[in-house]
């Protein structure tokens, strides 16, 4: 497989994006546990739910979605996440991390 069938094409700047959320996707998914692998030509983000297995002490993360993208995108990603959790603390107030 060649790099350029990991990547994505990139809106040009004066283009605009219409983004189109099919009906089944409209609910989405809740994910409380993430877990981020990468190889030389993607990342790849498994979003879970954490659930009870059964055994004492031992807990599931059942994967709920899978998203892989290109390493170009990574770093929008993050500066993405990072300006809407500050616009979320600026209205809600900080996010405390767990544990």
């Amino acid at each position: 497989m060649s790099d350029d069938a990991t990547q994505s094409p990139q809106p040009r700047p004066s283009q605009q994006v219409k983004v189109v959320l099919p009906d089944d996707l409209k609910h989405g998914e809740y994910a409380n546990f993430l877990v981020v692998s990468h190889s030389p030509h993607e990342f790849t983000l498994d979003f879970c739910q954490l659930l009870p297995s059964g055994e004492q002490g031992k807990v599931n993360a059942d994967v709920v979605s899978r998203v892989r993208i290109p390493p170009t995108l990574v770093g929008r990603v993050l500066n993405a996440l990072n300006t809407n959790l500050a616009n979320y603390e600026e209205r809600f107030g900080q996010v405390k991390a767990l544990g």
